[in-house]
């Protein structure tokens, strides 16, 4: 499910699991490790700013010549 608050665009954790192709306890684990893109709790549900979820695709970049 998507939001639109203040023009900036919310996932949900299905929604974002699809985006990652991962699971939504996958997503539930790495915030309990403190990894993956930034949320916010917002009407007791978890919903992720898409500005947020590309800024953690981009630096999960891996530089094959490194």
């Amino acid at each position: 499910m998507r939001m639109t608050l203040n023009g900036k665009i919310y996932v949900d954790q299905p929604g974002l699991a699809a985006i990652l192709n991962n699971t939504v306890k996958c997503l539930a684990a790495w915030r309990t490790r403190g990894y993956g893109p930034r949320y916010h709790r917002i009407g007791g549900k978890i919903w992720f700013d898409l500005d947020d979820v590309v800024s953690f695709i981009n630096n999960t970049a891996v530089d094959p010549a490194a």
